[in-house]
């Protein structure tokens, strides 16, 4: 089944590991919630039948089916947001930005010296010295994020695999919480809903929605660690390539 949703959405292995599975995981929290409390208001409200309930709830999900591309598309562009939170506007301080930087001890000093004379010497890109960097840490900073976007180019062409799949871990986890900016809110907006217009509200779409919530959580500090560890191989491998 999934074979034939990747074909048919045209997905290479990074779209379908770190957007497509996270998109789904978010639709289908969602999708569950929302069936929740669909049956507790049908059966409330009007009584409806268990086969009734579970056509509807067939219904949603095929209408979710069909615009999983579109949500795909929505979730990892919404995902940037939490990249802008977390690393500045245009990845200022993303890891690997920062790595190239003399003020971040997250690698050895001698990896930092050997990438750097690799990207002067075949590259022409050069990083500030240290004490330009601690006049202006900011314009440090853009020249190192343009460093960086050239590493990424030299090992992306390299195919490197362990590379590649520190990178979907990292999209997977980021494109997650791009995910639930809008779903999470939807799904708590919905078991309100319900609860005014029945009376109650489903126990397992509010068990299911403290869940959800306690993902997003961990699915932060994991997508932050994730990034970290990605920009660390990255530097790595492009040392290696050199």
């Amino acid at each position: 089944m999934i074979g034939k949703i990747e074909k048919q959405l045209k997905m290479d292995d990074y779209d379908l590991e770190a957007v497509f599975t996270p998109a789904m995981v978010n639709i289908i929290l969602l999708v569950f919630i929302i069936a929740c409390n669909i049956i507790i208001a049908g059966y409330n409200l009007s009584r409806l039948v268990w086969w009734e309930t579970i056509l509807e709830v067939l219904g949603v999900i095929a209408v979710a089916v069909i615009l999983t591309r579109f949500l795909m598309h929505l979730f990892r562009g919404m995902s940037k947001l939490f990249e802008n939170i977390n690393y500045g506007k245009d990845r200022l301080y993303f890891p690997t930005t920062s790595m190239l930087l003399f003020n971040d001890k997250s690698i050895s000093q001698d990896l930092k010296k050997r990438v750097r004379e690799e990207l002067k010497a075949t590259y022409n890109i050069c990083l500030f010295s240290k004490a330009k960097e601690e006049a202006d840490e900011q314009e440090a900073r853009r020249t190192a994020k343009d460093a960086a976007s050239t590493i990424r180019q030299v090992v992306a062409d390299s195919k490197d695999s362990m590379t590649r799949r520190k990178l979907k871990r990292y999209g997977a986890y980021r494109n997650f919480l791009g995910g639930a900016l809008p779903c999470f809110p939807l799904s708590v907006a919905i078991c309100i809903i319900t609860n005014c217009m029945s009376g109650t509200c489903s126990t397992l779409a509010i068990g299911m929605t403290i869940i959800y919530l306690i993902l997003i959580v961990v699915d932060y500090f994991l997508a932050k660690s994730a990034a970290t560890d990605y920009a660390e191989t990255l530097i790595s491998t492009f040392d290696k390539i050199k």
